[in-house]
C-alpha cells in the first residue's frame, strides 16, 4: 500500500507498506523515515533550548549593559580596572591562576554585585579592599523540617557582613552518593546575608543525592572559591 499527503500539510509521508515498515519514507510529526548506508534509518533534528524560559535573556542584557558602561568610563578608572585585575589573579580551573583584562573584571564583579542585590550596586572604579570573610567549613545534611529539605550551615573566618552574600549552587537529584562532582549540572539555588551562616534548600527529590556548593560574595562582587558538600533531602515520614 502507498499513501501520499501533499507536502505542506500537518504531516508528509510516503510508505509503501504501513508507516513503521523498514520501506517508510518521509517525515510524520518530526520524525524523517528513509535509508541509510546502513539500511533503514529514522532521524528526527533536536529541539532546541526555549531561552526564553532561562536566565540567559537577562544575562545577556546585562553583559551588554555593562560592556557599554565600560565604554563611558575615563582612561583614569579604566586603568584603575586593569591594576586590580593584574594584582587579583583568578582560579583557572586547572590548579593555576590567570590574569582578567580590565573589562573582564569590570564585567565579572558587576555583573555579580548587580545579580545579588541589584543595580544600585554597580561601581565605576574597583574595590580597594579584600573580602572581609571567607567560607571555613560548609556542610549539607538531611533536613529537619519538611520532606525534601536539605540544611546548609558553614562557618567563616573574619566577620561575615550583612551587606555581603553566601550565595548556593545545587546538582542533581543523583541515584546515589557520587565520588565525582557533576559541574555542568550545577544551578544557582540561594543566597542569604553575609552574617547569615544557615540555609535551607527545599523541594528536593525524596530519596536522591544532591551536590551542593557555597562561596561568600562581598557588595562588590568579590567572591572566594567554592566550598563542596553532598546530602540525601529528607523523607515522609
Amino acid at each position: 500500500m502507498e499513501w501520499h499527503i501533499p507536502k505542506g500539510s500537518r504531516f508528509f509521508a510516503r510508505v509503501l507498506n504501513p508507516i513503521m515498515s523498514t520501506d517508510a519514507k518521509g517525515t510524520v510529526s518530526g520524525f524523517t523515515f528513509g535509508r541509510g548506508p546502513g539500511g533503514p534509518q529514522v532521524r528526527r533534528k533536536p529541539t532546541p533550548v526555549r531561552r526564553l524560559r532561562t536566565t540567559q535573556p537577562a544575562n545577556r542584557s546585562l553583559l551588554g549593559w555593562l560592556s557599554r558602561q565600560w565604554g563611558g568610563l575615563t582612561d583614569v578608572q579604566r586603568q584603575y580596572w586593569r591594576e586590580y585585575a593584574v594584582n587579583n589573579p583568578q582560579p583557572d580551573g586547572f590548579g593555576g591562576t590567570f590574569i582578567m583584562s580590565g573589562i573582564n573584571a569590570f564585567v565579572s564583579l558587576n555583573h555579580v554585585a548587580i545579580r545579588l542585590d541589584d543595580a544600585a550596586a554597580f561601581q565605576e572604579s574597583p574595590p580597594t579592599d579584600e573580602v572581609p570573610a571567607t567560607i571555613a567549613t560548609f556542610a549539607a545534611v538531611t533536613g529537619v523540617g519538611n520532606p525534601g529539605e536539605v540544611d546548609l550551615t558553614i562557618t567563616v573566618t573574619g566577620t561575615g557582613e550583612a551587606a555581603d552574600f553566601v550565595e548556593f549552587k545545587v546538582a542533581g537529584p543523583f541515584l546515589s552518593k557520587g565520588r565525582v562532582e557533576v559541574h555542568s549540572r550545577y544551578k544557582f539555588a540561594s543566597s542569604v546575608a553575609g552574617n547569615i551562616l544557615v540555609d535551607t534548600i527545599a523541594d528536593l527529590n525524596e530519596g536522591s543525592w544532591y551536590w551542593f556548593q557555597a562561596r561568600y560574595v562581598d557588595e562588590f562582587g568579590q567572591r572566594t572559591a567554592w566550598h563542596v558538600a553532598q546530602a540525601t533531602p529528607m523523607l515522609t515520614p
